[in-house]
């Protein structure tokens, strides 16, 4: 018979996993929340002319939440250019290194990732030391650089995978724990539907389904390929469908496969835990078909998707959306009130707005100090190229146009 104060501890105990579990699930919205701002406002400054191309994760949020979770310490990542938001979540990157990025800052101190050299969204982690030393990669949440051609993850994906399965299997392997513990890594792959046509991405299922390694593979399906429906470039509609035949039955090799709705964020996370869980102890790959994913801003800065989506498309897609979806299941299981969430709201816009100014004031004033010194500059020059007495109090605008013509010249 349980006594008053058993029940008192055991209630308290409840109440105090709740309120974990609420301020954990209210973190997660905050984190979605301020995604998509970043996408939202990171689109602007390439309209508006500071910075030259966007490409963004919108839509991908709660999926990309809920998959970070089981992201651990050794683990890496092989993805694609639609993962900000896992980056923030995961901590390999955060959001004043994400707007230097788009704006292409040189300086590696603000942009760690390729110093402006790649387009954004694409990051890395070193391995290394300065000294040429490995770094200690089961403390670190890794991430293989990401490059921009459609698939081309998808083969290192399964080196980073056959390395966990090597680091298990070979006793002289055992020792160097500073890069695996005993091969439980698991190699996170993301990669959108439309490349899932790509050569590379079934070589790479057919040979993780042969090998049997910790490959976890997250595929983002939006419904389309840029502007072309997902019925004219993947058979039977459905990519989950078409890899039926690599699952894995108790008596063969081959793949654990999901299908998960891109708005629901409690059955990813129960899902996510659980493949990812079997592929970290087993060495089972696994695929987790993320559907009804939506492209709020459509597919990049370079175009529209108004111009290929139907009215009724458009439609369901805002209402979908997953971070309404998230809002709307925050309510309704009590979680939060709409005071709450209008708040955490009002604070993300606020958050990514100072994180885009830092950015943008790191980029821009090395450059205006260099603006400075350009009329002392031309000034020189001008000496140079036009000996003798000249008027040099004389206003710059009256004599901006022949330095400019001079130093055309040499």
């Amino acid at each position: 018979m349980i006594e008053n104060n058993e029940l008192l501890a055991m209630n308290k105990e409840s109440q105090l996993s709740f309120e974990q579990f609420r301020k954990e699930v209210l973190n997660d919205y905050r984190l979605a929340c301020e995604s998509r701002e970043v996408s939202l406002l990171a689109r602007k400054e390439v309209l508006t002319g500071k910075a030259k191309f966007g490409i963004f994760g919108d839509g991908k949020e709660v999926a990309q939440i809920a998959m970070a979770k089981y992201f651990n310490p050794g683990d890496f990542r092989s993805g694609y250019y639609r993962d900000q938001t896992f980056a923030f979540a995961s901590g390999i990157a955060d959001m004043e290194q994400f707007f230097s990025q788009l704006y292409a800052d040189p300086d590696i101190e603000n942009d760690p990732f390729s110093a402006g050299r790649q387009m954004n969204s694409h990051f890395a982690t070193p391995n290394i030391d300065e000294d040429g030393n490995w770094l200690p990669l089961t403390a670190m949440k890794n991430t293989a650089t990401d490059m921009a051609p459609t698939a081309a993850q998808m083969p290192r994906a399964l080196g980073l995978a056959y390395a966990s399965k090597l680091f298990r299997e070979v006793e002289d392997l055992k020792g160097l724990t500073h890069l695996s513990q005993n091969g439980n890594e698991v190699c996170f792959a993301t990669i959108g539907d439309a490349s899932t046509s790509e050569g590379h991405f079934w070589e790479t299922i057919n040979a993780a389904g042969v090998l049997q390694v910790p490959l976890a593979v997250f595929v983002w399906d939006d419904g389309y390929g840029i502007s072309v429906p997902r019925k004219h470039q993947t058979t039977k509609g459905s990519i989950s469908t078409v890899l039926e035949g690599f699952r894995k039955s108790e008596d063969s090799n081959g793949w654990d496969i999901y299908n998960v709705k891109g708005w629901d964020y409690a059955g990813m996370c129960e899902a996510f835990e659980e493949g990812i869980r079997k592929a970290r102890e087993t060495h089972v790959p696994v695929l987790f078909h993320v559907e009804e994913i939506t492209q709020p801003q459509g597919h990049s800065t370079s175009g529209s998707h108004e111009r290929y989506k139907s009215k009724e498309r458009l439609a369901w897609e805002k209402d979908f959306d997953c971070n309404l979806k998230f809002r709307q299941w925050l309510i309704s299981n009590a979680l939060a009130d709409e005071a709450i969430l209008h708040e955490i709201e009002l604070t993300a816009k606020a958050v990514v707005l100072e994180a885009k100014k830092r950015a943008w004031d790191k980029y821009i004033t090395p450059i205006k100090g260099q603006c400075r010194k350009l009329p002392d500059c031309y000034r020189r020059l001008l000496k140079r190229v036009m000996p003798g007495p000249i008027l040099w109090h004389v206003p710059a605008r009256n004599w901006w146009p022949t330095v400019n013509r001079f130093a055309a010249m040499y």
